[in-house]
């Protein structure tokens, strides 16, 4: 409501200023340039107008990109508690005993949430110290120290057992995590830019209070 006042009032005071600069007596030429720039204000304002409400329609998409790539991050915690290794643990092998901790460490780091970076970068380490992929760098020694895993400082990664589940869950974590770096590569602004706003209001209100002298001029003409 205090915004339509002030425009209101606003508006008045540029019509009875432009009323009293503009001499009475004014040139065609002079009036038509008056409705040119009203047009071209009116266009101004339908195509921001337009962009506003494409930036709007952008973030309520990654909005329910954002919500899916959680939902697909709740059910992989499903998946991974389904998947934790069932043994008897009063005489497991070293390699059982190390990859069933992989379990337990990353059911522990994924309770922390999707935003957290501490189990991308355990889904990292898994993918450069269990399967040895490419692009992912190992520093065991610091890596193994920062998850406390594995806790055998001596295990060789060919021996670890269980790989085939650790490998599916470790997939799927890994799409999630490429999709939530692309999200936040396109992720809205929250800071949004209010100046083009109240400059485009300003200058509509100027065309307006214009547009209203040229009425008037012509209906005393």
């Amino acid at each position: 409501m205090l915004i339509v006042i002030v425009a209101l009032v606003s508006l008045s005071l540029m019509v009875v200023f432009f009323n009293a600069v503009i001499p009475e007596k004014m040139p065609s030429v002079f009036w038509g340039k008056i409705e040119l720039f009203w047009v071209m204000i009116s266009f101004s304002g339908v195509l921001y107008g337009t962009i506003e409400v494409l930036n709007v329609d952008k973030r309520i998409e990654y909005e329910e990109l954002h919500n899916a790539a959680k939902i697909n991050f709740a059910e992989v915690q499903i998946l991974l508690g389904e998947h934790v290794p069932m043994l008897d643990l009063r005489h497991p092998s070293a390699g059982q005993r190390t990859g069933l901790e992989w379990f337990h460490t990353m059911v522990n780091l994924m309770d922390d949430g999707y935003d957290s970076r501490k189990w991308e970068d355990f889904v990292n380490y898994t993918e450069g110290f269990v399967f040895k992929a490419k692009g992912f760098p190992v520093n065991k020694q610091i890596q193994a120290l920062k998850y406390n895993w594995p806790k055998d400082p001596g295990i060789n990664s060919d021996d670890i057992e269980f790989k085939r589940d650790i490998k599916l869950i470790a997939d799927k974590l890994e799409i999630i995590e490429q999709e939530k770096e692309r999200l936040l590569k396109r992720a809205p602004s929250d800071k949004p830019v209010t100046w083009p706003r109240y400059l485009i209001a300003f200058v509509f209100l100027i065309g307006l209070s214009l547009k209203i002298l040229k009425i008037r001029h012509e209906s005393y003409r």
